[in-house]
């Protein structure tokens, strides 16, 4: 991968690429494994929908109760900047719980993809399927390893701005950045595993590749922040970031 693909181009195709993962979900090399992560989701979603709407209503009416009637005028701007930021709270937490639990079916789908992209139609032999879902699995854990120490910083920068008068419109704007790029590697980091490059060269090559990278990440971002969508949303994000590592590599060879 290199920096070819850095373009205003490049960041556009990233809705692109979730709309073609989604169609490539029915495909029968794949979509049989898509249904029972699907059905751990909706249970996840349940879950995590009643309970971010819960916290939100009640963190949003204690905001806008201590507001002085002075400023009344506020309160909808108030509104609008915490649900943005609920939002993408809502959409990074449920993607990476559901792509936790999800991994082991998420990186067959990975190179099922990858066989199918590059021209080799015959599938994975099925005494590879379980080292395979095992290797994603134990893959998840290193990517929560860099995830958590990295989104624990970037929340408490998010928190100390969002008290901060004016500079405090910028917090959705740093949490949905890190949001988009951790996804981003989140969904390349299947196909990356399977190539056998290790998460060290692909966080390079991802850096070297940041438009396309972080148009990617940002529509994943949004496709998961929808009730209901993000059910499909999550295994269609897989497929598009398959798709996008093959397309980059690709492009690097040539």
């Amino acid at each position: 991968m290199t920096n070819d693909n850095n373009s205003i181009g490049s960041a556009l195709s990233g809705p692109s690429l979730i709309l073609q993962g989604a169609k490539l979900l029915w495909h029968p090399n794949i979509r049989w494994l898509v249904l029972i992560p699907l059905l751990v989701n909706i249970a996840l979603f349940s879950t995590l929908t009643a309970a971010a709407g819960q916290w939100l209503g009640g963190w949003l009416n204690s905001m806008v109760s201590s507001v002085p009637d002075w400023l009344q005028w506020l309160v909808w701007v108030i509104w609008l900047l915490f649900s943005a930021l609920a939002l993408v709270i809502y959409a990074f937490t449920f993607t990476l719980a559901a792509n936790l639990i999800g991994s082991p079916f998420y990186g067959v789908i990975a190179e099922r993809v990858i066989l199918m992209e590059r021209g080799d139609l015959s599938g994975t032999p099925n005494s590879s399927m379980l080292g395979i879902a095992w290797q994603s699995f134990v893959r998840q854990l290193h990517l929560l390893g860099y995830f958590i120490p990295r989104t624990i910083g970037m929340g408490l920068l998010t928190l100390v701005v969002s008290f901060v008068p004016l500079l405090n419109l910028l917090a959705p704007a740093i949490a949905g950045c890190w949001a988009a790029w951790s996804l981003t590697i989140q969904y390349l980091d299947y196909p990356a595993d399977i190539d056998g490059v290790s998460f060290d060269q692909l966080i390079k090559q991802t850096g070297q590749n940041r438009w396309s990278a972080m148009g990617f990440g940002f529509s994943a971002l949004g496709a998961s922040a929808i009730p209901l969508l993000n059910l499909l949303a999550l295994p269609a994000a897989v497929v598009g970031g398959a798709l996008l590592w093959c397309r980059n590599s690709k492009t690097s060879a040539d």
